[in-house]
């Protein structure tokens, strides 16, 4: 089984926010939940 990671994002629809979720998206960041915080 594969270690994930839980992960949040604070600031999700800013311009640093966007840009790390696209780049854990790119690179296929074993992310286990994902909270985004406006």
């Amino acid at each position: 089984m594969a270690k994930t990671f839980n992960v949040a994002v604070a600031g999700a629809t800013g311009a640093v926010g966007q840009t790390m979720i696209k780049v854990l998206e790119e690179r296929s960041f074993p992310v286990g939940e994902i909270r985004l915080w406006i």
